[in-house]
């Protein structure tokens, strides 16, 4: 993956000619917006002898064209910024000493600076330390007078009439450039070095003066925890792990930036890099100005936030049609604090035919005729998406925190390995049963979640089960049960269509007793607008003693409605299929297998109705 943000940094390079190295390591102090205003600290100078003098603060809008001018880069959060531009957080007094002043103080006899630069820095910090007071004075009194979300300090400097910025001086944007390349070579945390001379680049393969150990600049790679280091855990030698030469370390620094400004994404409630590998070169620019083109119209189209698909997965059903000369990396990643990054899920080299294969699954299962009901304020009111599996793995308080198993799924979904239907059940089961005991409608969890087996059941990821080899498109264009002589076949014809889902009877007639309590519940709602026989269910906990219970205290419920005649065939079916399954107690079936299946015959109980005994009744 580093050699794959190191091409992403090459290519914005060649799209911009004008980005320097020095560019590379700046950061940008107006944050998106978060901090709007700047407060120069202004010293004039009078003439070439006189010396430099505090003359007033200056306040100025912030925003990204200031960068080369203010050259913001964040040091330790209790020490000096790499200059003295810094964001005010606190207090703008404690800013003032802790960032700006101590600046000076640290840096004004560097060693490779010259004698007037020194001189030139001990001239400032004389200023900032006898007029303290009344630069502070002054910087807070127009704190109080001014809006702002957020505040930078930094300096400006007037000599016969020209005005400079600190991005002006050569010398303190040396700053920056020392200490950049030492940190590739030194590691301050452990006090040592790790470089080596005349060695392989283990990025670009080439042979290269100097290559580096301490390249730390993505989070994912650290050379302090067991797996990153070579040699005995030996932090000098870690450059033998993964040598870096300073070309290459540009390179990746750049593209670091360029994938946190376009290939950052959001995924129901988490934020993921795209990072696409391009393996014959084939089409580059195309892949990435794809990518590039979408999060820029994301950012600026409302409209795209309304889409058929979520915006979460439209910039992935941008590039299914691409060739597989280029592969895709998932990084989903958290940053609870600044200077901490953890990979939550990484999901590497995701081929464009297998995001092919999953809109493809995704608009076969669409298109099912449980699913194409009426759409709802011009939406369907079922469509597959993540979202779906994100509703039976959630993150709340009332069902806790299922972050872990969603990316987990997820991962296998795109890897093509295999999801356990148990685990799937237990969780879809625990969201049905909420519903259900809360007296809730469960429908929408059933069929969602029926909706999403099938998904995993046709891309063949189901545990034990072979996959969808049976389901046919033509047969999921409708289906209706007409007449009594075509009931038990029609109803095969259904089970057919799922022989591994559905291959023993007594899921068969657990499904159809599901449908014939329905059935009755419907009446019993009709006539008394109640149903009370849904406390027969037990809170969808029911044993196999339960569930084959049932239809003698249907039949019997049926008969006093007056209804006795009305699902003979259904009854019928529903015996047959126990009576082959034998005992009960030997069924190898979960309690939530067992009652999911049931669920489901209840809220699909209306295609098996038989219409022409439907329109006389």
């Amino acid at each position: 993956m580093i050699k794959a943000i190191a091409e992403l940094g090459r290519y914005a390079k060649e799209n911009n000619p004008e980005l320097t190295d020095f560019d590379i390591w700046l950061e940008d102090s107006f944050d998106g917006g978060k901090y709007d205003i700047v407060f120069f600290i202004v010293l004039e100078k009078e003439s070439e002898q006189a010396g430099w003098k505090y003359a007033n603060i200056d306040i100025s809008e912030n925003d990204r064209f200031l960068k080369n001018k203010l050259i913001y880069k964040r040091g330790a959060s209790r020490g000096t910024d790499k200059t003295p531009t810094a964001k005010v957080a606190k207090s703008i007094s404690g800013t003032y000493h802790q960032k700006i002043k101590a600046w000076f103080e640290t840096n004004k006899d560097a060693s490779f600076l010259k004698g007037p630069e020194k001189e030139f820095l001990s001239q400032i910090l004389e200023q900032l330390s006898s007029r303290e007071e009344e630069i502070i004075s002054d910087l807070e009194e127009k704190h109080r007078q001014i809006d702002a979300k957020g505040v930078v300090l930094s300096l400006q400097f007037i000599e016969n009439s020209s005005r400079k910025y600190i991005g002006d001086y050569e010398f303190i944007s040396g700053f920056i450039v020392q200490e950049s390349k030492i940190a590739y070579k030194f590691s301050k945390t452990f006090k040592k070095y790790s470089f080596s001379t005349d060695k392989i680049c283990s990025v670009c393969n080439d042979l290269k003066p100097e290559v580096f150990g301490y390249f730390t600049a993505l989070g994912f790679y650290t050379v302090d925890k067991p797996g990153m280091v070579t040699g005995g855990f030996r932090q000098d030698q870690s450059w033998k792990n993964y040598p870096v030469c300073l070309d290459c370390a540009l390179d990746i620094e750049t593209g670091i930036k360029f994938k946190e400004e376009y290939l950052d994404f959001r995924f129901y409630g988490f934020r993921y890099y795209l990072i696409p590998t391009i393996i014959h070169g084939e089409g580059k620019s195309e892949i990435i100005d794809t990518i590039t083109e979408y999060q820029k119209e994301l950012k600026i189209n409302n409209e795209l936030k309304t889409h058929v698909l979520k915006p979460e997965e439209d910039v992935l059903d941008l590039l299914k049609e691409y060739q597989n000369h280029a592969h895709f990396n998932l990084v989903f990643y958290d940053k609870p604090n600044k200077g901490v990054f953890r990979i939550l899920e990484s999901i590497e080299e995701v081929f464009p035919s297998r995001i092919r294969a999953l809109y493809e699954t995704k608009e076969f299962v669409d298109g099912l005729f449980m699913f194409r009901l009426p759409e709802k304020d011009g939406k369907r009111i079922f469509s597959y998406s993540f979202g779906l599996l994100r509703s039976f793995f959630p993150r709340d308080k009332i069902r806790g925190n299922h972050d872990k198993n969603f990316l987990q799924i997820v991962h296998k979904v795109f890897a093509g390995l295999p999801v356990r239907y148990e685990f799937l059940l237990a969780h879809i089961m625990r969201s049905v049963r909420y519903q259900f005991v809360n007296n809730n409608s469960d429908w929408f969890q059933t069929l969602s979640s029926f909706m999403m087996l099938l998904y995993f059941y046709k891309l063949g990821i189901l545990n034990n089960i072979k996959g969808a080899n049976n389901m046919t498109t033509d047969f999921y264009q409708s289906f209706e049960i007409k007449k009594d002589d075509d009931y038990a076949g029609r109803v095969n014809e259904f089970f057919d269509q799922f022989d591994d889902f559905f291959k023993t009877d007594d899921k068969k007639g657990i499904f159809l007793t599901g449908v014939l309590t329905q059935f009755l519940l419907n009446i019993q709602k009709n006539e008394r607008d109640s149903t009370p026989f849904r406390s027969q269910l037990k809170g969808l906990k029911m044993g196999s003693d339960d569930i084959t219970g049932l239809l003698p205290k249907i039949i019997e419920k049926l008969n006093q409605y007056k209804a006795g005649n009305y699902y003979l065939k259904l009854e019928t079916l529903i015996s047959k299929y126990f009576i082959s399954s034998g005992d009960n107690k030997t069924w190898n079936l979960t309690i939530d297998e067992m009652n999911y299946v049931f669920v489901l015959g209840m809220n699909l109980s209306q295609y098996f109705k038989i219409i022409k005994n439907e329109k006389e009744n």
